[in-house]
């Protein structure tokens, strides 16, 4: 758990993954209104967050955290381990509203998903980031992530994810 000036992350309980899709539906507009269509943004949150898919990535190991503002929810990030390489964890979802952008947040969330594959003995904390999402780009890089490949994944109903991989040596 960190807690710094008022915000702070803490493990989501079981009873509080739907939490993560509200947030999700709430946050992914204003992140994804320029790059994707409402129809894939909708497909994508359906795809990732449905109840059962969090369940089941919990159940692989996966950790999901919430970032509040005292008691209220404003974003959220998920980890775990990276199947394809044993000594690299994957941040899967690092997201916080808008309104919380330009204060350092999700630069401290970073550094927590840092913290905590250090703790936890991986090499590498590794992350695909939409290759027009300027914003995180800038964010990633200003926090030491390189971009080590480039993907485009088919993920189903006539859409893909057009990505940049991107790792961090810890």
């Amino acid at each position: 758990m960190l807690n710094l000036n008022g915000i702070s992350i803490r493990p989501a309980a079981d009873s509080e993954l739907p939490l993560i899709k509200e947030l999700a539906r709430r946050i992914w507009p204003e992140t994804y209104g320029k790059i994707l269509t409402p129809a894939q943004i909708d497909y994508m949150i359906e795809m990732m967050y449905a109840l059962p898919v969090l369940q089941r990535e919990r159940g692989e190991g996966i950790s999901f955290d919430l970032i509040c503002d005292g008691d209220r929810p404003v974003g959220f990030l998920s980890y775990g381990p990276y199947r394809k390489e044993p000594l690299t964890m994957k941040l899967h979802k690092l997201y916080l509203d808008f309104s919380y952008h330009g204060r350092g947040i999700g630069s401290n969330a970073l550094q927590y998903a840092i913290d905590v594959a250090r703790k936890q003995g991986y090499r590498f904390l590794r992350l695909n980031v939409n290759k027009e999402n300027e914003n995180a780009l800038r964010a990633y890089r200003r926090n030491g992530f390189q971009q080590v490949e480039a993907v485009k994944i088919d993920i189903g109903g006539g859409f893909f994810m057009d990505d940049f991989v991107m790792e961090i040596a810890l």
